[in-house]
């Protein structure tokens, strides 16, 4: 599979959608107007259509955002349009897996430092019943270093785009250690 490709029908597909939302946000209400018909119903029944499009924009907008850029040593990460961005020392990153196939795979970064983020979290638990590689190569490296605290995050949206930001994480994360399922969706985007 050709991942930029891939990722220009994921991008056209999602304008698609948003226009067709702005056709139906803007179509209603000139309807209503040329049929003429201002009773309570139809104005309650068409604030509540245009209420739930406006609300499938937002999500659709936030779901399948992700910007990222490196500034030096650091990779910055958003997640959220309105949200903070996530900055990343690459010396920091231990450990990279990629779980999932196609355009929902989930990248989990481990690092050795939290970075004044509340996006980046304190492994627990959840996290390792959910990922039992993830879990394994944990173990191994809490057995060499027992004194660091780790941390971890998640990036789970973007679509394709996720492609791109492995590969970028690839190249600039010298020290970190990848797992077999990443470096095999690095080369299945470098091909």
């Amino acid at each position: 599979m050709n991942i930029d490709k891939a990722i220009r029908k994921q991008d056209k597909s999602h304008k698609r959608f948003l226009l067709f939302l702005s056709f139906i946000f803007f179509v209603l209400p000139l309807a209503l107007v040329i049929s003429g018909r201002f009773d309570i119903f139809f104005l309650v029944y068409l604030f509540l259509i245009e209420s739930l499009v406006l609300i499938a924009v937002l999500v659709t907008i936030n779901s399948n955002y992700l910007s990222y850029n490196m500034e030096k040593y650091k990779l910055k990460i958003k997640l959220r349009r309105f949200g903070d961005e996530i900055s990343i020392a690459c010396d920091k990153v231990i450990f990279v897996h990629v779980e999932g196939e196609g355009s929902d795979i989930n990248i989990i970064l481990i690092t050795s430092s939290k970075f004044r983020s509340k996006n980046i979290r304190v492994i627990d638990e959840s996290l390792m019943k959910k990922y039992p590689y993830l879990a394994h190569q944990y173990y191994r490296i809490k057995k060499h270093y027992p004194e660091n605290n780790y941390f971890y995050i998640t990036i789970n949206k973007g679509g394709f785009h996720k492609y791109r930001l492995l590969d970028l994480i690839y190249r600039n994360c010298l020290l970190a250690q990848y797992s077999e399922e990443a470096i095999n969706k690095i080369k299945e985007y470098r091909n």
